[in-house]
């Protein structure tokens, strides 16, 4: 198990039970069979969130029905401006890491989908080991833009580099 798993069980976000068959997000008592690849992703994600970005954990749904149209889907995670979930912020979309290209391609789409939908101004999608960023513009929704992370909790800047060396704040 990862380092950021076992402290994020410590710390009382999650629940494994003993067979590492299943993992509970407690904070929405939600239980999820861990033996799925992508759900570690998730799960690694949902604490990264809170352990690396700083969002309060209020802050987060995990598993949010979205109504695209006539038919429902599921984003991974949405984080929320709010407590109360009124106000979406950032919709992440997680992937097992064994995907094609291809594949990541189609998650990304799925979650700008997702983002323009509920009104979200940054889309994550990752598989664990590959990140991409956005930024929703307000003017054209549907148009991308690039960007290198998504904001730490209460910055309202993007930052311009990923990794600085010697700042913690930017994943030293």
């Amino acid at each position: 198990m990862s380092e950021l798993i076992k402290q994020g069980e410590s710390l009382g976000y999650i629940k494994i039970d003993s067979e590492t068959n299943y993992i509970t997000y407690l904070h929405q008592n939600k239980r999820r069979n861990f033996n799925n690849p992508e759900e570690k992703i998730q799960a690694q994600t949902f604490l990264k969130l809170i352990l690396e970005y700083k969002y309060p954990v209020e802050n987060i749904e995990m598993f949010v029905t979205v109504q695209m149209g006539v038919a429902k889907k599921e984003a991974d995670i949405i984080v929320y401006n709010d407590k109360e979930h009124l106000s979406p912020y950032i919709v992440v979309e997680c992937k097992k890491e064994e995907i094609s290209e291809l594949e990541f391609k189609t998650a990304v789409n799925q979650a700008f989908s997702y983002a323009v939908t509920e009104g979200a101004k940054f889309v994550w999608t990752t598989s664990g080991i590959k990140d991409e960023c956005y930024q929703v513009p307000k003017k054209k929704p549907k148009d991308r833009i690039t960007i290198v992370d998504i904001p730490l909790f209460g910055e309202k800047f993007i930052p311009k580099f990923k990794y600085v060396k010697g700042d913690p704040k930017f994943h030293d």
